[in-house]
């Protein structure tokens, strides 16, 4: 199962804990997570006002609370680095 909130530790996404053996949470600095937001909406066809508006004004507000809000993970990966 794959989801921003499901390490949240507020209800009702806390309660999902018990449903999970390992969990993983993967990190990206701003700086790069910026970046691949602005690719993602721009190559959906928005313009750059509104790839800009979509990134400042939800996702990277929401990647904020992820962030800072998230509970236990059994292993945090660095986004950026290959798995390979």
């Amino acid at each position: 199962m794959e989801g921003n909130y499901l390490l949240l530790d507020e209800a009702p996404w806390s309660e999902l804990s018990a449903a999970f053996d390992f969990r993983v949470l993967i990190t990206v600095p701003q700086t790069e997570l910026r970046r691949r937001l602005m690719a993602r909406w721009l190559d959906y066809g928005l313009g750059l006002a509104a790839a800009t508006a979509k990134a400042e004004g939800n996702d990277l507000q929401n990647a904020e609370l992820v962030a800072s809000r998230s509970g236990h993970a059994d292993l945090l990966w660095n986004g950026v680095e290959s798995l390979l």
